[in-house]
């Protein structure tokens, strides 16, 4: 069920907005390496929406899905942990509204930043690979590193292109879900091999119990993110 538009309307015009920081944990150490920034939404008595079924929603009129973006990371950025690095999944269509151009709002918003990493995630429309290759090439050209993310998950696409291009690959957690399923173990080790030979960083999503903690070391990644660390995020409403 998707959002209706009396909901919609009610959540842009009184910013009920929010955010939600998760660690990303390096794996050999056990210390939050960085964080990444994650949207949250709600209705008018407080009530948490689905973020995607929000941006799905928003999708449909790309001046309100720009308009949110840029409000979001916004947020995002001045009411992070300070001093660690930032993750920030960037929405390759708002992007798009004013593409690579000097003046794109969400490209002046973040650029010079040194310790944020933009993320950018393909799903089943090919287009979205222009527009998420596109994008990378703008935030990179302006000194920021690019992760890729949700690899692997079952809605998701992969472009060879923005694969080589990246700095970190994160692995949906479905990856864990399915390990034991025939040729899943192979597809995954081979994604693992090739980021160790291009000096790109893996981080393992999902990871929720201490089998999957043992699953991340067998695979041999750099750093974890998921629900076995919930005590440690922050939440923040604006």
């Amino acid at each position: 069920m998707g959002i209706d538009n009396f909901t919609l309307y009610d959540l842009i015009q009184n910013q009920r907005f929010g955010v939600e920081y998760q660690p990303i944990v390096e794996l050999s150490t056990g210390e939050i390496a960085a964080w990444e920034g994650l949207a949250r939404f709600y209705d008018s008595d407080d009530n948490p929406l689905r973020p995607d079924l929000v941006f799905e929603a928003l999708h449909a009129d790309e001046l309100s899905l720009f308009n949110i973006e840029y409000q979001m990371k916004w947020l995002q950025l001045t009411s992070a942990p300070e001093g660690d690095t930032l993750f920030l999944n960037i929405d390759p269509h708002a992007f798009a509204l004013f593409g690579s151009d000097e003046r794109n709002p969400l490209l002046e918003l973040l650029k010079g930043k040194p310790n944020l990493v933009v993320e950018i995630i393909e799903n089943t429309d090919a287009s979205d690979a222009i527009y998420s290759s596109g994008m990378g090439k703008a935030y990179r050209e302006h000194g920021l590193k690019i992760a890729l993310d949700d690899i692997g998950a079952p809605d998701s696409m992969l472009s060879f292109d923005i694969l080589l291009s990246v700095d970190f690959l994160k692995l949906d957690r479905s990856w864990i879900k399915n390990q034991n399923k025939e040729n899943y173990e192979h597809l995954l080790n081979a994604l693992c091999q090739f980021a160790k030979a291009s000096n790109k960083k893996l981080i393992l999503e999902g990871v929720e119990r201490e089998e999957d903690l043992l699953f991340a070391r067998q695979l041999g990644v750099d750093y974890i993110q998921g629900f076995l660390y919930r005590e440690q995020f922050i939440s923040y409403k604006s």
